[in-house]
């Protein structure tokens, strides 16, 4: 790490400019637009409110409608800052459990092995293919082989 004038230590220039670059990405996608809409949402509840309040009778339910709607915006916005968009959230979803899927299917085909293995019928025909080798010890033709 490099020192600036003031003494404070600085991150190398790689580090500090990709976690700059992401924090300024973050904050004119993620929070600017969240406090921009959550404003807009107060500002339509005050409206339909005063609305409400001048006789206009279904205002009542976009009063009501507007801070529902704003707090859904607080609840994605948490979302999207704490697990980055949606698709990587489901990618990296898909991907563990298609791992554990496969690390589940490679366990049940090593009991599968394991079961035949002590299988007195699998042993038997073992032996008796272990027998047809020693008997006849030929090399397979060149055309199995190529295949």
């Amino acid at each position: 790490m490099s020192q600036n004038t003031a003494g404070s230590p600085q991150p190398s220039t790689d580090e500090g400019a990709g976690e700059s670059r992401r924090r300024w990405k973050d904050f004119v996608t993620l929070h600017i637009p969240l406090v921009v809409f959550v404003a807009l949402s107060i500002y339509a509840t005050i409206n339909q409110y005063h609305r409400w309040q001048s006789g206009v009778d279904h205002s009542l339910a976009y009063m009501i409608q507007w801070p529902i709607i704003g707090i859904f915006a607080i609840i994605v916005w948490n979302r999207y800052r704490k697990h980055g968009s949606f698709s990587n959230w489901v990618g990296r979803y898909y991907r563990e459990r298609a791992a554990r899927f496969e690390a589940e299917a490679e366990a049940k085909e090593r009991a599968e092995v394991a079961i035949l293995e002590e299988d007195p019928e699998t042993q038997a025909w073992q032996a008796y293919v272990a027998q047809l080798h020693r008997e006849d010890p030929r090399e397979p033709p060149e055309s199995a082989n190529r295949r």
